[in-house]
């Protein structure tokens, strides 16, 4: 009983949804080289003070659009980076919202108070239904109690355990803000609202990364798994030597080789 109430209440909460899978295909614009292994893609766009890569998801099917950013520093100066250096539009010129770290944090911290109010409402229900049972029994009535509070108890201590783990996986992934120092690296996850592309359309994003005051722009289409679609040809191609010195950071390690084995709901970055 106290399984089927904490069902029905996570449901009347949070409801249930689905994303339709998308495709994330690299486009060559803006002088941007695409080395592709298996048909995963690594975009890098060169400029004044060094190089920044995209590591766009070849298949999103997620609750939101994400992909990897890494800057290198090849300047002789610091250079400050962070997801506030990014920006997402679409082909009509409308912003997307991005998610930056604290709207993850504080999104996490909703999703546990949803699921802290669950456990309550089902604790409370299991209550009732043991104090019904008992019929009169002031013993038994107690018991129902005391097992009802305890089930709250074990509940709530592992939403709370696991909001901090979300935080901390949260923090780990998402790009925040770095002080780049000259030769150095550094790069992280940028998540923004999902977008819904219907069957038989294909959208466009500009994706605008400011670094070292130049910037880097990445045009990345979007094509529902269901469109035919194929990566435009002609695209500038990324020397290996390159992508060597790129793959640095956890998020691109050994890219080559095969996909970044970090996940975000089940999801692989680059599938």
């Amino acid at each position: 009983m106290r399984k089927i109430a904490g069902i029905m209440v996570l449901a009347l909460l949070g409801g249930c949804a689905s994303t339709p899978e998308y495709r994330m295909i690299p486009t060559g614009d803006h002088g941007v080289g695409v080395r592709f292994s298996a048909g995963n893609a690594a975009m890098v766009s060169n400029g004044p003070a060094g190089s920044v890569m995209l590591l766009p998801v070849r298949y999103n099917a997620s609750r939101k659009l994400y992909f990897v950013v890494a800057a290198f520093n090849a300047s002789g100066d610091p250079i400050n980076f962070g997801a506030e250096d990014v920006q997402i539009r679409l082909d009509n010129g409308q912003a997307i919202r991005m998610q930056d770290f604290n709207y993850l944090r504080q999104e996490a911290k909703h999703a546990a108070q949803q699921e802290m109010a669950a456990a309550w409402v089902s604790a409370g229900i299991e209550a009732f239904v043991g104090y019904r049972e008992a019929r009169g029994n002031p013993q038994r009535q107690q018991v129902a109690i005391h097992r009802a509070s305890q089930s709250f108890a074990r509940s709530s201590m592992t939403i709370e355990q696991r909001l901090m783990r979300t935080i901390a996986e949260r923090g780990r992934l998402a790009l925040q803000t770095t002080t780049i120092d000259p030769g150095a690296f550094s790069g992280g996850f940028i998540f923004a609202d999902q977008l819904a592309i219907p069957e038989g359309m294909i959208r466009q994003i500009a994706v605008e990364v400011n670094f070292g005051g130049a910037a880097h722009l990445f045009t990345i289409a979007l094509a529902p798994s269901g469109t035919e679609a194929s990566v435009p040809t002609g695209i500038p191609a990324v020397p290996a030597q390159t992508m060597q010195a790129l793959q640095r950071i956890p998020e691109s390690w050994r890219w080559t080789d095969g996909p970044p084995r970090h996940r975000y709901e089940n999801i692989e970055v680059v599938e």
